[in-house]
């Protein structure tokens, strides 16, 4: 017994130290390798998730604590492309930080197009934080760096950037005009071209130049992108209305509809954050295995102890199994007893559950009546009344609309009134909400859609996603919170 149990310890052993032998530094890298080459072809195909759990793949192969310069230079590449997919998904405190190691990454391999490419991914991070100081540092800092490269394209790149993300959010327009056309002038390529005349059209329909804003917006329409096209018809449709022509107004907000339609199907789901938990897990798995493997000749003498107390404790509980039927006969004896008890509990059960069917169906009365009472409750205020009657059909008329003060003052004390102080146990909860912020929660509240809210906000429908995304992340302070903003505030 002893012979054999020496010679499966030690067989164990030489199998453990084979499989860690072949496990080498070389070919974890070169697995890492084949995945992020993976992942960049499926972000090409705009397959963000299925790239965003590539990237995390080989980061949790390559591990931690590299050395050679090649798996440094990759480890840098990973986290600046998964920066990239937290960004798009709106994870931008984690994009932000995965973009800064990226860039510590390629300085310490003395990269310089990698630190200018992680300075411009900070810097559109940066914007979405609205940190434009920030955003403007960083796209200077990249600047310089491509400057001193005379890269003439990505000169043009950054030039189209610093326009559109900086100078134009911060309401420089003149020197973002400035910059986009010097993009426009430089090397760039379609996509970016098409993103540089949409970005002039608004420029010029932002400084009230509409004759000047077409021919940039028409040209901007060549895109495939469904996203940019929905913000160039919004533009259009803005300019149209105010040039007072309403049929074209009506054309381009039916163009703005389909191609919101196509640019919903075009978004990713919000998997992204379970696939950084997924690599934050993957991460400490690695480390224990890596323990493990440490420990290995420790572990395999303490099987074999445990083996050997199992084998008495075997012996043990063999010689006390007659003591037990003794005590069988009993316990079944009691089950008897207990199951005529539990035939009782079924009946009383089955009456019970008839109860609750009939309470049920008084509930399912109740809650028509109380819709039906909030109807006439909020059907007497103007911002409801409008609001169901853009959701319904969007019209010239309907477009035309003037919401005062006293308005949401009534429509908020209507809310408070039928969902029982909504807005007071809102602010209790987030005291940093401000007026707009609590209307928008009132709205969402009351069931109204997206692009309703927007449309009363007179924003664009991205901006508005914007919006909830910074109110959710810098108001209510629940940027971890997995949650959609709609489930937070029906969740008041």
């Amino acid at each position: 017994m002893k012979t054999k149990l020496k010679s499966l310890i030690l067989t164990t052993l030489a199998l453990l130290l084979a499989m860690v032998s072949c496990d080498t530094p070389e070919k974890r890298y070169e697995r890492a390798r084949t995945l992020y080459e993976e992942g960049t072809g499926l972000r090409q195909q705009r397959l963000s998730e299925e790239a965003a759990e590539c990237f995390l793949q080989a980061l949790n192969i390559l591990g931690k604590g590299a050395t050679d310069e090649k798996t440094i230079l990759l480890e840098g590449q990973l986290k600046d492309n998964l920066g990239a997919m937290y960004n798009k998904h709106g994870l931008f405190e984690d994009a932000l930080a995965m973009h800064r190691e990226a860039i510590e990454c390629f300085r310490q391999v003395n990269d310089s197009v990698e630190v200018m490419t992680a300075m411009r991914n900070c810097g559109r991070v940066a914007k979405m934080l609205e940190q434009f100081n920030q955003a403007k540092h960083y796209y200077d800092t990249a600047f310089s760096i491509v400057t001193l490269l005379n890269d003439k394209p990505m000169q043009s790149d950054i030039y189209l950037e610093m326009g559109r993300d900086y100078y134009l959010p911060v309401g420089n327009y003149p020197e973002a005009m400035t910059c986009v056309r010097r993009a426009l002038e430089g090397e760039l390529d379609d996509n970016n071209t098409d993103i540089a005349n949409m970005t002039m059209g608004v420029l010029y329909y932002y400084t009230k130049n509409y004759e000047e804003a077409k021919p940039y917006l028409n040209a901007a329409l060549r895109s495939e992108r469904a996203g940019l096209k929905m913000s160039v018809y919004q533009t259009l449709y803005a300019i149209a209305y105010n040039e007072g022509d309403l049929v074209k107004a009506m054309e381009y907000q039916d163009l703005f509809t389909q191609s919101m339609m196509q640019s919903d199907k075009e978004h990713a789901s919000d998997n992204l954050q379970r696939l950084k938990a997924e690599y934050e897990l993957k991460a400490q798995k690695s480390e224990m295995e890596l323990l493990l493997r440490n420990r290995s000749l420790k572990l395999w003498l303490i099987i074999a102890a445990a083996v050997i107390a199992m084998l008495v404790i075997a012996l043990i509980v063999r010689k006390k199994v007659s003591d037990h039927k003794l005590a069988m006969e009993q316990f079944r004896s009691q089950v008897e007893r207990d199951q005529n008890r539990i035939h009782e509990l079924v009946s009383d059960m089955e009456n019970l559950i008839r109860t609750n069917d009939d309470l049920r169906r008084d509930r399912q009365t109740l809650s028509q009546k109380d819709l039906l009472m909030t109807s006439k409750i909020m059907g007497r205020n103007k911002v409801y009344t409008t609001a169901q009657g853009l959701g319904e059909q969007v019209t010239a008329d309907s477009m035309s609309f003037n919401l005062s003060d006293d308005d949401w003052a009534d429509f908020i004390s209507l809310t408070d009134l039928v969902y029982d102080g909504f807005s007071q146990r809102l602010l209790e909860l987030y005291p940093k909400l401000g007026k707009w912020d609590v209307r928008i929660c009132c709205l969402s509240k009351n069931g109204f859609s997206n692009q309703v809210i927007s449309i009363l906000l007179d924003t664009q429908t991205e901006s508005y996603y914007k919006r909830k995304t910074r109110i959710k992340q810098m108001k209510m302070n629940l940027g971890e919170d997995t949650r959609s903003f709609e489930e937070i505030v029906n969740a008041v």
